[in-house]
């Protein structure tokens, strides 16, 4: 499914040229927000940008588009970034724009059976592999010391995940919004087995290839178009949920209600890199990923593209 800011009036350059048509895999949950709002509100095209949007489930699928070249750019967690490092550097972070602390929940169809995780040995947990689906999980492990606990780990893909439970192929399911909503919505019987806000910071970036044929104008104009989105979003947020609520088929409600953890800023920030590396060494402990292949993940970071992007932008607004 396509969202595509190429309309008659396609955006055109100082030079009275075309833009060139840029790809971005931006993943359906509202953690996107900022794109999807850069994209309906105009932001692209008033920096002169001609933005398709390829709308995925999930940052693991939006990242391989790009690294199968069916993409420019895409949005993905911290956690794919890091799982892909390890095994390839021809990709670069442009900058994190959202945080949440509470997106995502361990759920279940059976609140008897799995009221705290001292239940959970023997259980089967649908996880997305390599995304921030399983170094949640994990993380809910290591806190409440359940690491040793004998659990058969399920690998899915996001839409399979609420099939799986709610036709008991699983017991358990470690997922992001929307898709604990939808659960929800689908079987009232449903619920989150531990509170967990506060427990995971997760961001989404919008990463791109190193060697990329985009010009860097354009990658700074994305910046600034984000920058410009996530200004809108923080002066208009009832606008802007109503907008995102429409685009992703959520009820505005429950989108209210999400949005309260959400914090959207644009940023490439030593939290980013702190961030990274924990989830480096967890998945170095955990033999998910070769030790040998470690980078410095401020390799990884383009921190020259994103501070001239932000200089220029802000001498634009003086």
């Amino acid at each position: 499914m396509l969202i595509s800011a190429c309309q008659p009036n396609a955006s055109v350059k100082a030079d009275g040229q075309k833009s060139p048509i840029i790809k971005i895999a931006v993943s359906n949950t509202p953690l996107s927000s900022p794109i999807f709002i850069a994209d309906k509100k105009g932001f692209f095209k008033r920096h002169g940008l001609n933005i398709q949007l390829v709308r995925e489930d999930g940052g693991v699928k939006c990242f391989n588009e790009l690294m199968e070249g069916n993409v420019d750019f895409a949005t993905t967690s911290e956690s794919v970034v890091m799982f892909n490092s390890f095994y390839r550097s021809n990709f670069i972070v442009l900058a994190s724009f959202v945080e949440s602390d509470n997106d995502l929940k361990l759920l279940s169809m059976s609140s008897e059976k799995f009221n705290d995780l001292a239940a959970i040995s023997n259980a089967k947990v649908g996880i997305v592999k390599s995304s921030a689906s399983e170094f949640f999980f994990d993380s809910l492990l290591m806190l409440y010391h359940q690491q040793d606990a004998q659990i058969e780990r399920v690998y899915l893909k996001p839409n399979q995940m609420l099939q799986a439970l709610q036709q008991g192929e699983v017991d358990l399911i470690s997922a992001w919004e929307p898709f604990p909503y939808q659960l929800v919505k689908e079987s009232p019987q449903a619920s989150q087995v531990i509170g967990t806000k506060g427990l995971y910071n997760l961001s989404f970036n919008l990463v791109g290839l190193k060697n990329s044929s985009i010009k860097t104008k354009d990658k700074q104009s994305i910046l600034q178009a984000l920058s410009d989105a996530i200004n809108y979003i923080n002066e208009n947020p009832e606008d802007s949920q109503l907008l995102i609520s429409q685009i992703l088929d959520m009820d505005k409600i429950q989108l209210s209600y999400l949005w309260r953890d959400y914090d959207f800023r644009l940023s490439l920030s030593n939290a980013l890199v702190s961030n990274l590396q924990l989830q480096s060494q967890w998945a170095i402990d955990r033999a998910l990923v070769p030790k040998d292949n470690r980078i410095d993940i401020r390799q990884i970071l383009d921190r020259q593209l994103f501070e001239s992007a932000m200089y220029e932008h802000t001498d634009e607004h003086q």
